[in-house]
């Protein structure tokens, strides 16, 4: 009876550390799509509560996860335009998909991320 116990237990706190990881943490390919053209990059996520980190490279993005939305800020270095800017990104988790939208200076883009 002590053994059923202690498995009951074991798994309980297996299930319990399940389901305390939040389903965006991982590394996603992230692109942003706008009229002037398109850049990608991976980055890798982790919340923490409600509070979410990315980093992309040397890039650091900050902000929120909740209710399925991942909101995200930091400067990001966009190669194609040859400067760095404030990158807003705003994105719901829809099955295995990151879907939203971004600013990047004055510019708005489209973001779609999938996992890698």
């Amino acid at each position: 009876m002590n053994i059923n116990r202690i498995m009951s237990l074991l798994v309980a706190l297996m299930l319990g550390a399940c389901a305390s990881t939040a389903p965006v943490n991982g590394d996603w390919d992230v692109t942003l799509s706008a009229a002037e053209g398109q850049t990608g990059f991976t980055m890798n996520v982790i919340v923490d509560g409600e509070n979410a980190t990315a980093t992309a490279g040397e890039h650091t993005f900050e902000g929120t996860y909740r209710d399925g939305s991942l909101r995200l800020k930091g400067d990001y270095y966009v190669p194609e335009a040859g400067y760095s800017a404030l990158l807003d990104m705003e994105m719901q988790l829809e099955g295995d998909q990151l879907r939203g939208s971004a600013t990047w200076d004055q510019f708005s883009a489209r973001a779609t991320g999938s996992r890698q």
